[in-house]
C-alpha cells in the first residue's frame, strides 16, 4: 500500500495567538500523542512538534488521518468541540508539497523571523522524541538527516542566516531599542514558557537597570533568576 507523506499544521499563518495557545502541546503531551497516533490510529511514522507559533504533525499513512489527528490533539488539550478548530489547520496531502514544506519550516522560511535559529533545534527535538518512541523508519531517518545536512550547508555556504535570530531574540532587541531613550529602564517578563524563558535570557543586563521575572509558579521564576542573574517576583505583585 502506498504511504504518502502528509502534514497537519496549525501556525501563525492561519491561527491567531489565542488559538495557538489553546492547541500548544508541551513535550510530555507530544510524547504521549506519538504513542496515541500509533496505538489508536495505527500510524508508525510520525513527527510532531509544538511551539508558540506552530503545532505540526508529519506522518506517513495509507489514507487521510488529518481529522483524527486534530481530534486527538484537541482531546489532549481538553477541547471537546474539535471541529470548530478545523479551519485553523492547513492540510497537505500531496507528498512532494509536504516534503518541501518540512524543509522550508526547518530552514525558518515560514517563521515570523525569517531564518529563525530556534526552529532547527525544535525539529531535532521532535525527531529525537520520534526515535525514542520507536516510530522513526529508514525513510524518516534519511529524510531528517537530509534536512539537517541541508540546514548545515545553508548556514555555512550561504548568507541566508546572516543576522538571523529567533522571535525571542528579536523581542529582546526591540525592547532594548525602545528603552534606549530612557534613563535606568527596567524590564519585566511575565510568563516563563519557552518564549518567555528565551526572552529573559536574551535581555541585556547592561541596558536595563533591573530585569524582573514573574510566573504563575514562583519557583520557576526563581530558578531562571538564579540562572540569569535577574530578579524573581511573585505574580501577585503585578
Amino acid at each position: 500500500m502506498e504511504m504518502p507523506f502528509s502534514v497537519v499544521s496549525l501556525s501563525h499563518q492561519k491561527a491567531p495567538v489565542a488559538i495557538r495557545e489553546l492547541i500548544y502541546l508541551p513535550e510530555q503531551a507530544c510524547r504521549k500523542l506519538l504513542v496515541d497516533f500509533r496505538d489508536i490510529l495505527g500510524l508508525e511514522e510520525v513527527l510532531l512538534f509544538s511551539t508558540c507559533n506552530r503545532t505540526e504533525v508529519y506522518y506517513r499513512g495509507g489514507r487521510d488521518f488529518s481529522e483524527e489527528i486534530i481530534q486527538l490533539i484537541c482531546i489532549e488539550n481538553g477541547i471537546d468541540s474539535w471541529r470548530e478548530y478545523l479551519p485553523y489547520f492547513r492540510i497537505i496531502r500531496e507528498e512532494e508539497a509536504a516534503l518541501a514544506y518540512l524543509f522550508e519550516v526547518s530552514m525558518g522560511l515560514h517563521s515570523q523571523v525569517l531564518g529563525d535559529l530556534q526552529i532547527a533545534s525544535q525539529v531535532k527535538h521532535a525527531y529525537r522524541w520520534t526515535h525514542e518512541a520507536g516510530m522513526a523508519s529508514a525513510y524518516l531517518h534519511r529524510l531528517m538527516h537530509t534536512i539537517f545536512h541541508t540546514n548545515k550547508r545553508v548556514q555555512q555556504e550561504t548568507p541566508y542566516r546572516d543576522g538571523a535570530a529567533s522571535v525571542s531574540y528579536a523581542a529582546a532587541e526591540l525592547a532594548a531599542e525602545l528603552c534606549s531613550q530612557f534613563e535606568a529602564p527596567r524590564a519585566l517578563v511575565v510568563g516563563l514558557g519557552e518564549m518567555g524563558r528565551d526572552v529573559a535570557r536574551n535581555l541585556d543586563p547592561t541596558i536595563f537597570d533591573a530585569i524582573h521575572l514573574m510566573n504563575r509558579s514562583y519557583s520557576k521564576a526563581a530558578k531562571l533568576a538564579t540562572e540569569t542573574g535577574h530578579t524573581a517576583l511573585p505574580l501577585e505583585e503585578l
